[in-house]
């Protein structure tokens, strides 16, 4: 599922954005959900109040504040959100540009044009897995992939630990957590039947442990030593030819 925010003044707008996202997302099979917003500052209050957004279009002339104050008060909250800017003009583009703005759509919105765009942009958040999601009792949620610590099993039941401390439970197998983050921009290593930890995170490892940056130890088990090291190494190796 992909978040989506609609920030635009005018209801007409509003409308046709959101339709063609819902019409073109049920056609591609786009699991989508979106929020409409009227104004800048009711768009910034749910985000400052942690509503996480894959994807934000975001009108930069709105009546009731400026649209660039916006984008630049969204990325001091959420540097990786999509935004995608629009506009009746291209006078921004520069400044928008330096926001780390996806795309700029002018008015009025050819539908080809944006159907692309959205497209595109769908396909970058996918690539990118920056969050993970889950579901625990009847609530969704949406965590950093890069903030994960690491994940612990026990039977059914998945425990994911984030650097600030935070703790959460849901059901599901580990084997179907290491699969859905697979794809992703953050690489995360089986070590145990037990945990599958975030490689960015490790402070130090020896061939039967692991130490993460909270000082937190794991073990590595006997029949998993072998590919750990070398999957590690491997991504050390990457690192070091960027």
């Amino acid at each position: 599922m992909i978040k989506i925010a609609i920030c635009h003044d005018r209801k007409a707008m509003v409308n046709q954005i959101e339709n063609t996202i819902l019409e073109l997302s049920k056609i591609e099979k786009i699991p989508a959900d979106t929020d409409v917003f009227y104004c800048g500052k009711a768009l910034e209050k749910e985000i400052a109040f942690g509503t996480k957004y894959d994807l934000i279009f975001l009108d930069i002339q709105m009546k009731a504040g400026d649209g660039i104050s916006t984008a630049q008060n969204i990325r001091r909250i959420d540097e990786n959100v999509l935004l995608i800017c629009i506009s009746g003009d291209d006078k921004n583009i520069m400044e928008l540009f330096q926001l780390d703005v996806y795309a700029f759509i002018k008015k009025p919105i050819d539908r080809e044009i944006f159907e692309k765009t959205f497209l595109k942009a769908y396909g970058k958040i996918c690539s990118k897995m920056i969050y993970f999601t889950f579901c625990y009792k009847y609530q969704e949620y949406k965590i950093l992939c890069k903030d994960i610590l690491y994940f612990e099993s026990s039977g059914r039941k998945i425990t994911l630990y984030v650097r600030n401390g935070d703790i959460y439970t849901f059901n599901q197998k580990l084997s179907e957590v290491e699969e859905k983050i697979s794809d992703g921009n953050i690489p995360f290593i089986r070590i145990h039947q037990s945990f599958l930890v975030n490689y960015h995170l490790i402070r130090s490892r020896s061939k039967a442990e692991i130490t993460l940056i909270d000082g937190t130890r794991l073990p590595v088990s006997g029949d998993r030593q072998k590919d750990f090291s070398r999957h590690y190494n491997m991504l050390l190796d990457d690192q070091a030819c960027v």
